[in-house]
């Protein structure tokens, strides 16, 4: 039997998402806080937590994927899901890297969300339902054995700024005074996201970058 807490701040989203998890025998509760903050409290008066499903875009200080990181940290044993209105590469990425075990978008059919949840409390990564296409996924992750590990070949947020004012036709020099790093450091950050990539160049690493929606144009 699974217990599950939603963080999710939209009370209608809320009170749906219920409704379909506890018409299913496989969960004996489904509790739901509102912001980060309500949920490290919760967690800590109910260590029985199994599953946490996140929204990344709660109305608080702390965001759903920097609440990630803090159930990572304090709580190894919740295994978390993300459900989100956005299906950008880089936010699910965030996310896996984040400790995610499963992302999928709000707009997925009921059982899927219900399976994601069955999968992510019994060990299973990772899971995107119809979120992302199969060879997608494995793009992004930089190969199968990748997926398989949960290694993804994303990028650092420092490395993905790099990136973001390159494509937007940012001089080495521009970046060093955007970031306030040196030139040598912007060299270094475009080294590692080419060899991240498995390109030769900074263009081609660009070019895939914006198909896959790490970046903006």
């Amino acid at each position: 039997m699974i217990n599950v807490l939603l963080i999710e701040d939209s009370a209608v989203f809320v009170m749906g998402l219920k409704l379909a998890l506890t018409a299913q025998k496989e969960f004996a509760s489904v509790e739901s806080v509102a912001s980060p903050g309500s949920a490290v409290a919760f967690l800590n008066a109910h260590p029985q937590t199994d599953v946490a499903v996140v929204d990344i875009t709660l109305e608080s200080d702390t965001d759903g994927l920097t609440l990630l990181g803090i159930i990572r940290e304090a709580f190894p044993a919740v295994r978390t899901l993300v459900l989100s209105h956005y299906k950008k590469p880089a936010f699910i990425m965030k996310a896996i890297s984040s400790g995610a075990c499963a992302y999928l978008a709000k707009d997925s059919s009921p059982e899927s969300i219900v399976k994601a949840i069955t999968d992510v409390a019994a060990g299973k990564c990772l899971f995107f339902g119809e979120t992302l296409d199969s060879a997608r996924i494995i793009r992004l992750f930089g190969g199968k054995e990748n997926l398989e590990t949960r290694k993804p070949q994303g990028l650092t947020p420092r490395e993905l700024d790099v990136l973001q004012l390159t494509t937007s036709g940012y001089s080495n020099v521009q970046i060093a005074s955007a970031l306030e790093i040196s030139l040598n450091t912007v060299d270094s950050y475009k080294e590692r996201i080419k060899t991240k990539f498995g390109l030769d160049s900074i263009v081609e690493c660009v070019a895939h970058a914006v198909a896959d929606g790490l970046v903006s144009v």
